[in-house]
């Protein structure tokens, strides 16, 4: 008997009544007693027994097997090319559920194994990318923030790869995997980005199943997203970085989908999520790297491609009040971001680091002689020791205006570390002649800039640099030959004063950072151009012997 055929007390009332309507259409006496009758006597008589039903549910569930047939122990369930049915694919999902069935109810050794043995394959995994950091990048690895950055960057990646595959049972591919490689490319460099993906990847894969066809996709996606951030100076490029992403994940997805003879379909599928990961992967980087530069205080491309606009407010007081200092740091821009190129530095860095050298001179700029214009020079009524002051006192005052206007400290670095701890030998000469027997001894430390040296081959090429540029536009008559000798003179004598010892600049370096008149990278080619100097060949020196010669005979 159906449930439909049994009907509550309200129903039954109601039909009992259309019944009775029916028989005594005419009579409303007989219909009202005969309703009241209803009401009266009409009881249900098929009532719940709530207790009796569970009983009997119960003794149902019993009496049905738990288990559908029984797999003996060392029993293949299925072989080797072999279709899997229904039948071999229950008994699949019956071994995991017994293993995990089995994993949860361990307890003590047993149970705490397996978390030990993934602990120790995490560290081995991490281990190799530190080890190698602490290796190549000792400067990085060094620093807490760093090293907190990169921490925070891997928890990151990997949370959501397992919310993703295991937690939700998404796509592995949509894993925006290449976030991290991008973000460590902006942040620092390709070398490190390469190293911290390799380790991502095995992680990962392991994580969500040991997938090695993951681990490949990945690895060669980074790749390619680092190739083209490298060099991160506008925004197009993170256009560039999705069509990167999106090509190399489509031709390394479709030859591993081939190789293994997955179905066209399901190829499709994996590469739709591929694409929607490329093309979120560029947009989600610019967001973390911008949020990561101001948490653990971590100077990008981006932002150092900000700082040499020319309308910031630095350089553009600068420019109106300081213009000779301004000239001079231009100028010296373009050589610092030629040397990094020779050496192997941060050309972008250089190039910034040498704007900003100078803005401690906004605070005095008539007592420096690149803003004098041929006037009076303050400094001729002053006591040397007191011009010593003042010059000194830029390194000072530019220390305070980075502070100011927020500038990062891989900026900052450049002003007190330009000019390291060397003499100022001009006023410390100057004092020296105007010594007398009354005055007693000098203090040389008086006349020198408190450093620190420079640390880096950035800071190091800027000494170099500054000190070039300051002397060559000395010059009465600067020609090829002068300003070569003059760069080789100051290279000794930083070396001598040994202001370039905690720099890693080798001698190689610095033959590098000088450079051929004819090369591409150096201080020569840039100051060739500056000066529109011209190299007289052998053959043009004889042309011009004879001219001079048939000149003064006419």
């Amino acid at each position: 008997m159906d449930k439909s055929d049994f009907n509550d007390l309200e129903e039954a009332w109601t039909e009992a009544k259309k019944e009775v309507t029916d028989a005594f259409p005419e009579d409303e006496l007989l219909r009202n007693i005969g309703y009241r009758i209803i009401v009266e006597f009409m009881k249900p008589n098929v009532i719940f027994d709530r207790e009796l039903t569970e009983q009997r549910q119960s003794i149902a569930t019993a009496r049905v097997p738990r288990y559908q047939g029984i797999i003996m122990e060392f029993e293949r369930i299925v072989d080797a090319n072999t279709r899997v049915n229904s039948e071999t694919l229950l008994k699949l999902q019956s071994y995991q559920h017994s293993i995990e069935q089995q994993e949860r109810s361990e307890r003590g050794l047993a149970a705490v194994l397996p978390w030990l043995g993934r602990l120790v394959l995490v560290a081995v995994i991490l281990s190799l990318f530190f080890a190698s950091m602490r290796t190549y990048r000792p400067d990085l690895f060094y620093k807490n923030n760093i090293l907190l950055l990169l921490g925070t960057l891997f928890l990151l990646i990997v949370a959501l790869s397992y919310l993703f595959v295991l937690t939700f049972d998404f796509s592995e591919y949509l894993i925006p995997f290449t976030v991290g490689a991008m973000v460590l490319t902006v942040l620092f460099d390709g070398r490190l980005a390469m190293t911290a993906s390799v380790a991502l990847a095995v992680l990962v894969s392991f994580i969500i199943g040991g997938k090695l066809d993951f681990a490949i996709i990945a690895l060669f996606t980074s790749m390619a997203a680092i190739y083209a951030v490298r060099q991160l100076r506008t925004r197009s490029q993170l256009f560039t970085a999705i069509l990167f992403i999106v090509i190399s994940g489509a031709v390394t997805l479709t030859a591993i989908g081939i190789i293994k003879r997955l179905h066209w379909t399901d190829i499709g599928n994996n590469l739709l999520y591929m694409t929607i990961s490329g093309v979120l992967a560029p947009f989600i980087t610019y967001g973390i790297s911008a949020l990561f530069e101001v948490i653990f205080r971590v100077t990008s491309d981006l932002t150092l491609l900000e700082l040499t606009d020319f309308n910031h407010p630095l350089l553009k007081r600068l420019s109106q009040e300081a213009n000779g200092t301004f000239n001079h740091s231009v100028v010296v821009g373009n050589l610092a971001e030629s040397c990094a190129n020779a050496v192997g530095g941060n050309p972008l860095l250089s190039r910034v680091g040498a704007y900003y050298h100078d803005i401690g001179k906004l605070t005095r700029p008539e007592y420096f002689i690149e803003n004098q214009f041929g006037g009076e020079n303050p400094h001729d009524t002053l006591a040397p020791s007191l011009s010593s002051k003042i010059i000194v006192g830029h390194v000072k005052d530019g220390i305070k205006l980075t502070r100011e206007y927020h500038l990062p400290p891989a900026v900052a670095d450049f002003i007190p570390m330009h000019h390291g701890t060397s003499r100022i030998d001009y006023f410390y000469n100057r004092a020296l002649d105007q010594q007398s027997e009354e005055t007693g001894s000098l203090s040389e430390e008086d006349f020198r800039y408190p450093g620190p040296k420079p640390n880096t081959k950035e800071t190091g090429l800027l000494m170099i640099c500054e000190a070039v540029e300051a002397a060559v536009r000395s010059l009465k008559n600067p020609t090829l030959n002068k300003i070569e000798s003059m760069a080789d003179k100051i290279i000794e004598k930083k070396l001598k004063e040994e202001q370039l010892d905690e720099c890693p600049l080798t001698m190689r370096d610095l033959n590098k950072i000088k450079g051929e008149v004819n090369g591409r990278y150096g201080m020569m080619p840039v100051l060739r151009g500056i000066y529109h100097l011209r190299i007289e060949y052998p053959d043009q020196e004889e042309e011009l012997q004879e001219k001079n010669v048939e000149n003064v005979s006419e």
